[in-house]
């Protein structure tokens, strides 16, 4: 992991304009960055795309502003530009490399939990996890998600992603998320159904649809 170009990347892309660093910390394994707006934070991510052959690391980054954690994804493509994924240009344009390098299920994980916030329009999308350490949001892939991976029992029927490509490569992904929220003593999720379609000669759009707002987790027994 090279830390000297997430730092890099860090106060090109992820911090705002006029947001002035105070103390920038790099280390073998994470970065630190404390501004006059936030502690920025970076570990791995244990994305699916961080596996595929033209990706050399994805980080994420946390952005802890108490009692505000933001999260950031970067990827670092094998000799190319750090992209910054909560900016959906960015994102639309990732959607050229489906079915060509980049995996459906890869790129369903990311709007997941990258596009787990309430507005997702940009220029920035900003989710929101109850702690530093939280993912804002989940990808959905098993019809018993919401009660073997996250217990709520009030959710809304569910079901794996869809993938289908046409003959002349263009495709269209179907596919559930939630992201995760505090309300006063309790959790909430929202739930949200996706339908993103795009080819190799365009970038990628999509629509998300909530099917179901607050819905509470149960209190740990």
């Amino acid at each position: 992991m090279n830390t000297e170009r997430i730092a890099e990347a860090i106060q090109r892309q992820v911090l705002t304009p006029g947001e002035t660093i105070d103390n920038l910390s790099i280390l073998p394994d994470a970065v630190f960055v404390s501004t006059s707006v936030a502690m920025y934070s970076t570990k791995p991510a244990d994305w699916a795309v961080a596996g595929e052959d033209w990706v050399d690391a994805a980080i994420r980054v946390v952005a802890s502003r108490q009692p505000i954690f933001t999260t950031h994804g970067l990827l670092f493509p094998t000799g190319g530009e750090p992209l910054h994924l909560n900016r959906p240009e960015v994102m639309a344009d990732l959607g050229r490399r489906v079915g060509a390098g980049l995996s459906p299920l890869s790129y369903a994980e990311l709007f997941g939990e990258l596009y787990s916030a309430w507005e997702i329009d940009g220029p920035v999308v900003h989710p929101f996890g109850v702690n530093r350490t939280a993912r804002p949001g989940w990808l959905v892939r098993e019809a018993d998600h919401f009660a073997r991976v996250v217990a709520v029992p009030g959710a809304p029927a569910v079901a794996p992603p869809t993938f289908e490509q046409g003959t002349d490569g263009q495709w269209t992904l179907t596919f559930f998320s939630h992201n995760s929220y505090s309300l006063e003593i309790q959790t909430a999720v929202d739930v949200y159904a996706w339908t993103v379609s795009g080819g190799p000669d365009r970038a990628a759009t999509w629509v998300r649809k909530t099917i179901a707002e607050r819905v509470l987790r149960p209190l740990p027994a």
